[in-house]
């Protein structure tokens, strides 16, 4: 009887116990979950009455501590201070806990309190773009332009949210392009040609060649297209071929343009063979869409290698067509000739395709064209036209064009098709090489 009496208290003893666990249980559930209804109000009470039910909480502390904070109805310095740094102590891996904890101790000037807490932040969150701007922005309100520019650099590197306000605080803070492009400027990704274009959108070209220069003895690869538009200010804007040239050549040191077949030869046009698509941007050729003209490389009709450049007009206007072009660097008065081949079928109207060299910044030094083919030719014709640059001229256009016609039947339709373009210095001078 004894035997079966401590049997029976034994277990009525678990029963009792686990009874009074799951109901233990039941209420902690029951509170976090009241706790959890009553913050979602975020105002003062409920967010007091969420941290007495769940104390342990660090959410609502924190939530409690900025609302005392930054809440003019409900501003209490020291009761911010008090419920955030309890939700740190909760959440003592958070960084975003101890950033708010330094925000407090800042606003009652308790720097460098506020410092060790940030101090934790970053070591927390080292590679965290936001928390690294407000790390920054602390140290950059301190004076120190170093300290700040170390963790701007990781903002820059993370995201581009933060992206043209860095480069503004920098220059404001620094006014040094060095330390800028050394300190803060990171040595890899897309962030390099941001604060490239960033600098001639302020009309800093020193700085955006030294930028450019940096990247290009990077061994970084990239998009050739990333430096069209610095060519293209170097080249229309500034008139700096020279500067322009380099930054192509470059593109072809590190393989991000390819060269053509042309690249041994003495011809100073690129891909004049049209083997390779065009690339649109540098010295290569660029082709400008039009309503009512396609241009683009042909597979089917050429006379050397493989393709050639189709231009086909629809017949439905008297176009003013200058939209095939590529820059070449050349010598002033200097004499060249341009040779290339053309095939036509059904060219309609007096004024035909034709090839046109023009001075870029100056017309009038030099703008002279070809005789223009009209009709359907039979087979290629070989052609050439010799010119002498002026005695300023440094960069021309080479130009596939079409001139308007004067004459009532003037919308031209058919196709034509050019290959085998070339142009070289005809006397033994050195030319500039491509």
């Amino acid at each position: 009887m004894t035997l079966a009496f401590k049997r029976a208290v034994t277990r009525w003893t678990v029963v009792a116990a686990a009874a009074f666990a799951g109901l233990a249980l039941t209420a902690y559930v029951g509170r976090a979950y009241l706790a959890g209804l009553i913050s979602g109000r975020g105002t003062g009470r409920s967010l007091q009455l969420a941290v007495r039910l769940d104390p342990k909480q660090s959410e609502y502390r924190r939530a409690l501590g900025r609302l005392y904070q930054y809440s003019l109805d409900t501003a209490d310095p020291q009761g911010a201070l008090q419920q955030l740094s309890s939700a740190a102590l909760l959440s003592p891996y958070d960084a975003q806990a101890w950033l708010d904890v330094g925000a407090a101790l800042e606003l009652q000037g308790k720097i460098d309190q506020a410092e060790a807490c940030l101090r934790r932040a970053d070591f927390l969150a080292p590679n965290l773009p936001a928390s690294q701007w407000t790390i920054a922005n602390f140290f950059l309100l301190r004076g120190n332009v170093d300290e700040a520019f170390r963790h701007f650099r990781v903002v820059l590197s993370g995201t581009d949210t933060y992206t043209q306000t860095v480069f503004n605080t920098a220059w404001k803070a620094s006014n040094d392009p060095k330390q800028i492009l050394d300190e803060l400027i990171p040595s890899q990704g897309l962030r390099q040609f941001d604060y490239l274009y960033y600098l001639l959108g302020r009309q800093r070209w020193v700085e955006a060649q030294d930028v450019w220069t940096r990247i290009a003895a990077s061994p970084e690869k990239f998009g050739a297209d990333l430096a069209r538009s610095y060519i293209d200010v170097l080249c229309f804007n500034l008139h700096r071929p020279d500067q322009a040239y380099q930054v192509w050549s470059d593109l072809l040191k590190k393989g991000l343009i390819q060269p053509t077949e042309d690249a041994a030869s003495q011809t100073l046009i690129f891909n004049g063979h049209f083997e390779q698509d065009p690339t649109n941007l540098g010295f290569d050729w660029r082709i400008i869409p039009m309503e009512g003209v396609y241009a683009g490389l042909d597979e089917t009709t050429y006379r050397s290698a493989s393709h050639s450049l189709l231009i086909q007009f629809s017949g439905k206007a008297n176009v003013d067509y200058r939209n095939v072009y590529q820059l070449v660097r050349v010598q002033p008065n200097h004499p060249y000739r341009l040779s290339w081949s053309m095939k036509t079928e059904g060219i309609s109207t007096d004024s035909g395709l034709r090839m046109e060299v023009r001075d870029l910044y100056d017309p009038h030094a030099l703008d002279q064209f070809s005789d223009s083919l009209i009709g359907t030719t039979e087979g290629w014709s070989t052609s050439a036209m010799d010119f002498k640059t002026g005695p300023k001229t440094e960069l021309i256009m080479v130009i596939v064009a079409r001139v308007p016609s004067a004459k009532l039947d003037n919308q031209i339709a058919g196709k034509a098709w050019v290959d085998d373009v070339s142009l070289v210095s005809t006397t033994e001078e050195a030319p500039v090489h491509r």
